[in-house]
């Protein structure tokens, strides 16, 4: 019997080995071929993403190969869209921005002298400096260096510009066949599993495509319609850059925690040589708008949350945002989701079962029912 634990333990060590071994002979592989793999994760994402919309589309008696061919017409028609109108006005508005650069230097020297002398007039025995630092000449001078760096490397951008055009159309179009064959890639990851643990790994797959997909879908319409109708509401009042702060505020909304908090740092320097009304205007529509997102159109549109406590939120937030930067924070929820999904199907009881086998091998006391333990001796010990 020893002679036989001893062998499945060495077959489970053996088996372990081999595993981290072709784990890590696969991310030394994968960092050969990175455009490969880039190709390969869009395509994944972006399958993920609207696989909700095709299922719902699917839900509603429409064969599978046209609901995806609806969902990729409309993603074509706002690629479109948006290379055609969005890019250009935004385009726009950024020269607008950098043009419009030293009247905002002027504007905040200006801030600074009337601080210092308010704060000489409150505090004159605080010992503050008489000369300011020249921020138009150190501004200007650091501007002049990023337009020229800009101009020297046009090249350099215009191949990258290429080459993530090519990444991206390549992707699409896997993602496209992945749809399409989705049932076969659902069965093929199963098939890296025993035999008795293929339908978990099926279910653990299913749920995890729904909570990744379901969390990006709704987080993209929502950041969509937030940073739309901030800058709708911001162009009403003739805010200058209400596209450029409408596009900073839905990539920010689709930062936890933090992303709004740093569009409205960004909303408060592009609105603040419009005057006060233009900056309280503009931060009052921003923080109404995330409100309204955080409970009406998130519940709407994304449903229940993924399950996650506000502790791993925070942690997955700020551990994925160190370790993958813009990417790590936008996807650390959905990952830790995942992670948690993983934990409930595998890891969890698997480790449950490691603990119960040890228990069970530790001796155990009799209990007071078994027949074989005899009734407790009462000796009575008269006054």
């Amino acid at each position: 019997m020893q002679t036989a634990l001893d062998a499945s333990s060495r077959r489970r060590v053996w088996m372990t080995v081999a595993v981290v071994v072709l784990l890590v002979l696969a991310v030394w592989f994968s960092t050969r071929i990175p455009k490969t793999i880039a190709v390969f994760l869009i395509a994944a994402f972006v399958a993920s993403a609207v696989h909700p919309i095709v299922n719902w589309l699917e839900s509603r008696r429409i064969p599978r190969i046209w609901a995806i061919a609806v969902v990729y017409a409309g993603l074509i028609i706002a690629t479109i869209v948006l290379l055609v109108v969005i890019v250009p006005m935004t385009v726009d508005q950024i020269q607008a921005l950098i043009v419009n650069v030293p009247s905002y230097l002027k504007a905040l020297q200006s801030w600074l002298v009337q601080t210092q002398l308010g704060l000489r007039a409150h505090f004159p025995e605080a010992n503050i400096p008489s000369q300011l630092i020249d921020v138009q000449q150190i501004g200007g001078q650091r501007l002049t260096e990023i337009l020229t760096l800009t101009v020297t490397s046009l090249g350099t951008l215009a191949l990258n510009l290429a080459t993530g055009l090519f990444i991206g159309f390549s992707a699409l179009i896997l993602s496209f066949f992945f749809l399409l064959n989705h049932q076969q890639l659902a069965e093929g990851f199963a098939g890296f599993f025993p035999p008795s643990k293929r339908d978990t790994a099926r279910k653990l797959s299913t749920e995890a495509v729904g909570v990744f997909g379901g969390y990006i879908a709704g987080q993209v319409i929502v950041s969509g319609i937030t940073g739309a109708l901030i800058a709708g509401l911001t162009a009403v009042v003739g805010f200058k850059f209400a596209l450029l702060i409408g596009i900073i505020s839905a990539i920010g909304y689709s930062i936890p925690i933090i992303g709004m908090l740093i569009a409205q740092l960004f909303a408060l320097a592009l609105s603040a040589p419009q005057g006060p009304f233009m900056v309280i205007w503009v931060q009052i529509v921003m923080f109404v708008m995330a409100r309204i997102s955080d409970n009406i159109l998130v519940p709407k549109i994304m449903g229940g949350s993924v399950g996650v406590s506000p502790i791993a939120v925070m942690f997955a937030v700020f551990a994925g945002g160190e370790l993958f930067g813009l990417p790590g924070l936008i996807l650390g929820i959905p990952a830790a989701a995942i992670a948690k999904l993983v934990w409930r199907y595998f890891l969890g009881p698997w480790m449950h079962g490691q603990i119960d086998a040890v228990d069970e091998s530790q001796p155990q006391l009799p209990m007071m029912d078994d027949p074989l333990v005899t009734e407790p001796i009462v000796i009575e010990i008269s006054p």
